[in-house]
């Protein structure tokens, strides 16, 4: 099952343009999944978060993630920036068949830290569209 879901990700992840993944799908979960842990440690929340998700483009074995933390009933997760705006973008990469977090989290921003990163790390431009709130 594991080699099926690894196999999975990667045609995924390299087939055509950028693509979201389904809800309810491995691809998403795991990315989701992965994303979770650092901004459970942003938050310092050590209650149960999903996400509302604004963005999530994937390509060539790189995610971009742009959501707001929620409880599972829903309620906003807050960091309280103070003279900043609070943003979750989380870059991922898939290593040896897991996603794993490459910058970003929860952060109090009071610029587009995020664009660096293609020149940085290599991350594909396709995934930095960003449509969401």
């Amino acid at each position: 099952m594991l080699v099926v879901s690894i196999l999975t990700f990667g045609s995924l992840a390299f087939a055509g343009g950028p693509h979201t993944p389904a809800i309810g799908s491995a691809e998403r979960q795991a990315i989701l999944d992965a994303a979770r842990v650092r901004v459970a440690a942003d938050l310092s929340y050590g209650g149960a978060i999903r996400f509302r998700v604004d963005d999530l483009n994937v390509y060539q074995g790189w995610a971009l993630l742009n959501a707001q933390p929620v409880t599972p009933k829903g309620q906003p997760i807050r960091k309280h920036c103070v003279e900043a705006d609070e943003l979750t973008i989380v870059l991922l990469r898939l290593t040896d068949g897991a996603w794993r977090v490459e910058r970003g989290g929860t952060i109090c921003a009071t610029d587009v830290f995020w664009l660096q990163w293609q020149q940085e790390l290599g991350a594909p431009m396709e995934i930095f569209s960003l449509k969401g709130g």
